[in-house]
């Protein structure tokens, strides 16, 4: 969709194409841009083809994985809460053998340990903020959109629109408005609540799974409140402002991913904390 002055609107879908016969590390092609389903075409593009292939491998990942978050959400999240989960691990593992020298005579790379946290992030974490953070937007929903008949003159560029009816002098649009009060309201929940259940979750499942069970509850009485405080100071310092903004930017379905991408050094401190008694 295109306004009368012709800028592009928000809502409108750009599809990047081109002629890939070339096999020259850089040449002139006949590059295209599909807006809308109109195609416009640019003679003169010099982007080098393995540029624009890298391109076309990273945009075609991101549409599977939006088909995969509209198809099978729950599976999505749960698998990438998982796998993101063993980053932070192997940060945390490599920082340990780093820093402590009674690890010179180690094995090396714990491989329970890995495992553990993969099984923690795919069975607990990862469908717990999927139904979390569903309840958070029905409670307090960060993006209020509201129907309303304006003149299409009148519409701000930096508001989102989706226009649903329209003539020559009004046209009746779908307003987003981001409510950032609720994204701090989710993000306080998240990083104070919904954090007893996630540093519970991380010390059961890797004690049992690391073959500690029988010192489980004695590690549960004397070090969940130190893990537990060591994750609002974390979030206090840093991830809780870094929340804040990606909630109130992101679509619904994307906040799980966010958050795994920032949590990357959240499950890295977690992991050195409740490793540190082990």
């Amino acid at each position: 969709m295109q306004s009368s002055d012709g800028h592009r609107s928000p809502s409108s879908v750009i599809e990047v194409f081109g002629d890939e016969s070339s096999l020259e590390s850089t040449s002139k092609t006949c590059t295209g841009y599909a807006i809308d389903g109109y195609s416009l075409y640019d003679e003169n593009d010099t982007i080098p083809t393995a540029t624009r292939r890298r391109f076309y491998l990273l945009n075609h990942l991101a549409t599977v994985y939006s088909d995969q978050l509209e198809s099978n959400p729950i599976r999505t999240k749960s698998v990438t809460t998982g796998a993101l989960a063993v980053v932070g691990d192997l940060l945390a593992q490599g920082i340990e053998m780093s820093f402590d020298n009674t690890l010179e005579d180690s094995t090396g790379l714990d491989g329970w340990r890995v495992f553990a946290m993969f099984i923690e992030g795919l069975c607990f974490s990862g469908p717990s903020m999927h139904y979390a953070y569903e309840l958070y937007e029905h409670l307090f929903p960060i993006v209020r959109c509201d129907c309303e008949c304006v003149d299409v003159e009148q519409i701000h560029e930096d508001v989102q629109v989706q226009v649903l009816d329209g003539n020559d002098d009004n046209t009746q649009v779908s307003v987003s408005n981001t409510q950032w009060k609720n994204a701090i309201i989710h993000v306080a929940f998240d990083q104070i609540f919904m954090a007893m259940w996630y540093v519970a979750c991380l010390m059961i499942v890797t004690c049992v799974i690391e073959g500690h069970s029988d010192d489980l509850l004695d590690e549960l009485r004397n070090d969940y409140f130190r893990n537990l405080c060591a994750s609002w100071l974390a979030a206090l310092l840093f991830f809780a402002p870094v929340e804040i903004f990606a909630f109130g930017k992101l679509e619904k379905s994307y906040r799980v991913l966010a958050v795994n991408i920032i949590d990357i050094l959240w499950v890295t401190v977690m992991s050195i904390v409740t490793h540190l008694n082990r």
